[in-house]
């Protein structure tokens, strides 16, 4: 901030978004500091001030407007985000098309394999499939993240083999 104002009246640097940038961060960590050490206030909203300082991280932005190259990469890197979200958004909307079905159609025999017995050692099986948010959250670690897949779907499939379609989507 020092060297800004040193290298251009005060007014006319100020008007450049990285020196008011700079000029807050630096503001905001000395009003940070009188509050603390002088005037001896251990606020919450002194934490916020705190939270200011992680603005400097923008100043890499900088570098973007140099170095062709990486700011290529980085708008390459943002189209590619953007398909994954929309991938993702896409897999929220079939799995839950797909937990609706289960609700519909398995949660019974899911409950009738609880009440035999069939998960004395897995409390969340019984519901499973009892809510649609929780036939998601089963399809997401049973299909996305490829975890115990079978220690529910296999008694269902055991018990009603046309089951299978459903439980593996």
């Amino acid at each position: 901030v020092r060297l800004s104002v040193d290298a251009m009246p005060l007014k006319q640097s100020l008007r450049q978004g990285w020196n008011l940038l700079d000029f807050f961060i630096v503001f905001s960590g000395c009003l940070d500091y009188f509050m603390k050490h002088i005037l001896n206030l251990h606020l919450e909203g002194v934490r916020a001030l705190r939270l200011v300082r992680l603005l400097r991280v923008l100043r890499v932005l900088r570098l973007f407007s140099v170095l062709k190259e990486l700011r290529r990469l980085i708008q390459m890197m943002g189209g590619c985000f953007k398909t994954l979200f929309w991938s993702c958004l896409l897999l929220l909307i079939v799995m839950t098309t797909w937990a609706i079905i289960a609700v519909d159609l398995i949660n019974q025999y899911v409950q009738d394999i609880a009440d035999a017995g069939g998960w004395p050692d897995c409390e969340r099986c019984r519901r499973s499939f009892s809510s649609v948010f929780d036939a998601n959250i089963t399809f997401f670690q049973t299909v996305v993240a490829g975890d115990s897949w079978g220690y529910i779907a296999i008694p269902v499939i055991e018990k009603e083999p046309w089951t299978a379609g459903v439980t593996s989507p």
